[in-house]
């Protein structure tokens, strides 16, 4: 049976997708219960492709808002630098740019396993070590259980125990980037971030963007808001850490009205903040039974919005790399020989996503190398042509 170290969007997507070629895959999961935090998240067109080549189309659709249209404004002006018309993107790339709650795409994904399998997420299981070897994985959990398998597969996070454990982990280098991230509720927000579609303000070492969640007028409807900003001011990895939002209003003082509006309508006056690290490339995310997927396989700087639509990617291609594979080993290399040079582009183009926006005076020139240009949203984790078999 393949265990799945990690219950969040790319654990559960590779857990669907392997269902659906024909396994029966354990998702180990260390919090107590099976709840996504987060906010706002973007389902870009590679990664709702990949969702709706696992049946999730109609869900999708339902639960999600299409994105009409995308502005880039000068955040101390308020000067419209840049409009991206959203409306043809079905035509141009095969699915829909989405913006959506994170807990209701991961929602989603836990019905769809345990509709297969009732049994397949197995929540309170902290992962303490693991071993593997040529007669597979081996790992202990905090409570006292031990698992064996022949297939592991580590989706848990940036600060992945398994590749530590595995592979060796480099180390995480601050990039004196800090992330800023609240929801304010439709009643409480300035009307104008009412409108739909997805705005953006830039300037020198700051950026910040917000777009509308769980609908544009219903009683649930929330503001996502995220701001970036370069700064000397260290802070640890993780989305969990609250900061009185005054700091945040400190750091984007000159923005205009409806920016600072937003962070003073943040709820309790807190919003969450965190420290942006660098990870080196990894030259393999396989060693023997044991592959890394998502975060833990290539942490993504969010500069453009592709982490989570990486770590979809990673389990769709995983789970067509399983299928006629004669072994574990054979399907894991594959898996690796698919994902490597897609995942160091988009990392390193993630990682230049700083220097493109977060500029004083942004002009639209610098501005076009962006994921349309870049040919990010033409990738089809469904139906990319993979690798032929291999093994050893």
């Amino acid at each position: 049976m393949p265990l799945i170290v990690g219950a969040g969007l790319g654990g559960l997507t590779a857990a669907l997708a392997m269902q659906r070629a024909g396994l029966r895959p354990l998702v180990l999961e260390q919090a107590p219960v099976l709840a996504e935090v987060g906010a706002g998240i973007s389902v870009t067109p590679n990664a709702a492709k990949g969702l709706i080549s696992l049946g999730l189309g109609q869900a999708l659709a339902a639960a999600a808002q299409a994105v009409p249209v995308q502005e880039i404004f000068d955040g101390g002006t308020g000067r419209l630098v840049k409009t991206i018309d959203r409306s043809d993107v079905m035509a141009r790339y095969g699915a829909p740019y989405y913006m959506m709650h994170r807990a209701d795409l991961h929602q989603m994904l836990v019905d769809a396993v345990r509709g297969n399998d009732p049994d397949a997420l197995r929540p309170g299981h902290r992962l303490v070590r693991v071993s593997a070897g040529a007669d597979g994985a081996q790992l202990e959990f905090e409570n006292g259980e031990r698992l064996e398998t022949g297939m592991l597969i580590a989706a848990d996070g940036a600060r992945s125990l398994v590749r530590s454990q595995i592979f060796g982990d480099e180390g995480a280098e601050f990039t004196g980037h800090v992330a800023w991230r609240f929801l304010v509720p439709a009643d409480a927000a300035p009307p104008a971030a009412l409108v739909p579609g997805s705005k953006v303000w830039t300037g020198s070492e700051r950026s910040f963007v917000r777009y509308v969640v769980r609908g544009q007028t219903t009683a649930r409807a929330l503001i996502n808001c995220v701001g970036l900003s370069r700064t000397g001011m260290w802070r640890a990895e993780g989305w969990s850490q609250a900061v009185p939002s005054a700091d945040m209003a400190a750091v984007f003082e000159g923005f205009v009205p409806e920016v600072l509006g937003l962070i003073a309508a943040a709820p309790e006056g807190r919003v969450n903040s965190w420290g942006l690290f660098m990870r080196p490339l990894a030259t393999r995310i396989v060693a023997g039974p044991v592959a890394l997927l998502g975060d833990a396989a290539h942490p993504m700087l969010p500069f453009m919005g592709q982490g989570a639509a990486m770590a979809i990617e990673d389990g769709v291609v995983l789970g067509r790399c399983c299928l006629g594979a004669p072994d574990a080993q054979a399907a894991l290399l594959r898996y690796q020989a698919a994902r490597l040079e897609r995942s160091h582009f988009v990392q390193e183009e993630s990682a230049r996503g700083a220097d493109r926006i977060q500029q004083a005076g942004t002009d639209a020139k610098r501005l076009n190398r962006d994921e349309d240009s870049l040919g990010l949203f033409d990738y089809d984790p469904g139906t990319v042509a993979l690798p032929a078999l291999m093994t050893g």
